[in-house]
């Protein structure tokens, strides 16, 4: 009995002694250097804009028996209209078909609708950078049967300017980056991050508001063609940088 006992456990030692053992070796010890703090700058940069072009809106209203007549009818005030923009030297690429609708027409008679025909619209605009043929372009569309007439305003090359501002709003962030790192004997590494807030409503809105101003004679400080279209509007944009600082060496 002693003698088997004694060769199990000898033969149990053995099996534990050839058995798969995983033996954890800490990792040596490293000393890492302190990242690099950052830098974050703002730049502003604002331009006063002022509309440069004018679109007038111009509807013309006919009603026939047929589609074929109210459409007709539409066509011809629409092309009179044309002729009297060309005389007063609009030219033909600034003068588009907006829209052109068509509608059947009922009355009410006798507790019941009766058809009458159809209604046909057309709406042209006529663009003019000189603000001084906007009474003359309202004259000639009412004379040639315009119903309804609006006019808006907007800056043509806004795009453009857009660009200067954001180039005017980088080259402040990265001057006053400058400025300061001069000012603290610090280096300036790499441009972590860029971004942009614009302001004002001429980032998104291409027309010009609304404003009803005071026209000024001109013998005042403005003529009635500076007054139109509204006040100046702000094109506003930040630029936010943020810079990784140089290691001190």
């Amino acid at each position: 009995m002693w003698k088997r006992t004694l060769a199990s456990v000898v033969l149990a030692s053995s099996l534990f002694a050839c058995s798969d053992r995983v033996i954890a070796v800490p990792a040596p010890t490293s000393i890492t250097a302190p990242a690099p703090g950052g830098m974050t700058v703002t730049g502003t940069a604002t331009l006063e804009v002022s509309p440069d072009c004018a679109d007038i809106t111009m509807t013309i209203d006919v009603d026939g028996a047929r589609p074929g007549l109210a459409t007709t009818g539409a066509q011809a005030k629409q092309q009179a209209i044309v002729d009297a923009l060309k005389k007063l030297g609009i030219e033909a690429a600034d003068i588009k078909l907006s829209t052109l609708t068509m509608n059947p027409v009922y009355e009410w008679v006798k507790d019941r609708n009766v058809f009458k025909g159809y209604h046909a619209a057309i709406t042209i605009t006529a663009t003019t950078k000189q603000f001084d043929k906007i009474g003359p372009i309202m004259e000639a569309g009412s004379e040639s049967g315009a119903t309804s007439m609006s006019t808006g305003f907007r800056r043509s090359d806004l795009s453009e300017l857009k660009k200067k501002v954001r180039t005017m709003a980088l080259t402040a962030a990265k001057d006053k980056a400058m400025q300061t790192a001069t000012a603290l004997d610090i280096r300036l590494g790499r441009v972590m991050n860029v971004a942009e807030n614009a302001g004002g409503m001429m980032w998104s809105a291409a027309y010009f508001p609304q404003v009803a101003n005071m026209l000024e004679s001109n013998t005042g400080s403005r003529t009635v063609a500076d007054a139109l279209g509204g006040a100046l509007q702000p094109l506003t944009l930040d630029v936010t940088i943020v810079y990784e600082l140089a290691r001190q060496t």
